[in-house]
């Protein structure tokens, strides 16, 4: 089994560090407010929707998120104690998103033929040349691994359609809609003390 392509380890794996982290400072936070009335020095009660919304972002985040490799054949994804296998004829759609200058998201959604549904994954993909890991000209263009799965998707599946894939602005339209709530409430809170 030849591994063309996979995810960083470093920048997958660190996710499942921050995250907690991130969502412990912030309870600590709403802790310390209900607790004493006051939030810790140098920190403002307008951040706490913003730093809200930024949890549930990243707990949605490292529910899909994966470690994967990608074979000739299928795409491995690892997990603590076990290994699943992708095969590219159950793969519905593949997006690379455009998050900012030089962070890719790879969404996978594919069909889980043991449980009879879809399933939709968050890959954070290994950069594999200097190339790709330049920041912002290149924000545009899609990773070789991202064209490399979709065409074993094509070769695989002979009624994929290119073109019913989801749009790469996906994840910053998702981003910015679901942002707009809590700044008008962070702006509400202001105006009102």
């Amino acid at each position: 089994m030849d591994v063309k392509y996979k995810s960083s380890s470093f920048i997958t794996y660190i996710q499942y560090i921050i995250t907690p982290i991130i969502i412990g400072l912030y309870f600590y936070e709403v802790y310390h407010y209900i607790t004493y009335g006051i939030f810790t020095e140098d920190f403002s009660m307008f951040i706490m929707p913003i730093l809200f919304w930024a949890c549930i972002g990243l707990v949605i985040c490292i529910l899909k998120l994966r470690y994967v490799k990608v074979t000739e054949n299928n795409i491995l994804i690892k997990k603590l104690n076990s290994e699943e296998i992708i095969e590219y004829k159950d793969i519905e759609w593949i997006n690379q998103n455009i998050i900012g200058s030089g962070w890719y998201i790879i969404l996978i959604k594919y069909k889980d033929i043991k449980i009879n549904k879809s399933k939709i994954i968050l890959i954070l993909p290994e950069f594999y040349t200097e190339e790709c890991s330049r920041y912002f000209m290149n924000t545009f263009k899609e990773l070789d691994m991202t064209k490399y799965i979709r065409n074993q998707i094509i070769k695989n599946n002979q009624n994929y359609i290119v073109s019913e894939e989801p749009s790469r602005w996906m994840i910053l339209k998702l981003i910015i809609l679901s942002l707009i709530p809590f700044l008008l409430f962070t702006f509400i809170l202001k105006i009102s003390l």
